[in-house]
């Protein structure tokens, strides 16, 4: 399970360096643009999984450290993460939890890219100094899905933040986005 972790870790890595690296090459119009009031800039959206990230390493570490405690997951989980999985390939808008909501117009870009390098570092170190049990126990709670695994919490955050580039697209492919 550890290496397979690992070997997510690092897809869930090219997918972060290809966003950071995009919102490198668009002006502060095109990072700010957003299609109406209801929607997200791309600041917003990146603001999001960063703090969705952020939010889940500290459940993640608080459950990690009291990890005899923490049951191992099984096919239950296994089941409630294929369902959330494929929910996030549906053209369907999910209600972000109030935990990962976005309350600030323009977050700072230079801040969130520190912030996410932090904590993927973080998750990295956990996963390195964890033993195969303790990958397997139900350390990650999501709100709708219940407990589960590192590896299936990795699982659901490439699919939250492949459901997310989609939502970035969709913005820059919108008539009115500024051209540079």
């Amino acid at each position: 399970m550890k290496k397979d972790t690992l070997e997510l870790f690092e897809r869930l890595e090219v997918q972060r360096r290809d966003i950071i690296a995009t919102y490198n090459l668009l002006s502060p119009d095109q990072l700010q643009y957003s299609p109406d009031e209801k929607h997200w800039n791309l600041l917003q959206v990146m603001r999001h999984l960063v703090t969705a990230e952020m939010q889940s390493f500290k459940y993640i570490e608080r459950k990690h450290k009291k990890k005899d405690n923490v049951q191992k997951t099984g096919f239950g989980a296994a089941m409630r993460n294929f369902i959330l999985k494929a929910a996030l390939f549906l053209p369907v808008k999910f209600k972000a939890p109030k935990i990962a909501e976005v309350s600030e117009k323009n977050p700072d870009l230079e801040k969130m890219i520190e912030e996410w390098d932090g904590v993927r570092l973080k998750f990295k170190k956990l996963i390195e100094s964890s033993d195969e049990e303790t990958l397997g126990k139900g350390l990650y709670k999501h709100p709708r899905a219940g407990y589960l695994n590192i590896k299936q919490a990795f699982e659901f955050i490439e699919s939250h933040v492949t459901h997310h580039r989609k939502q970035m697209k969709k913005i820059m492919m919108s008539p009115a986005y500024p051209s540079g």
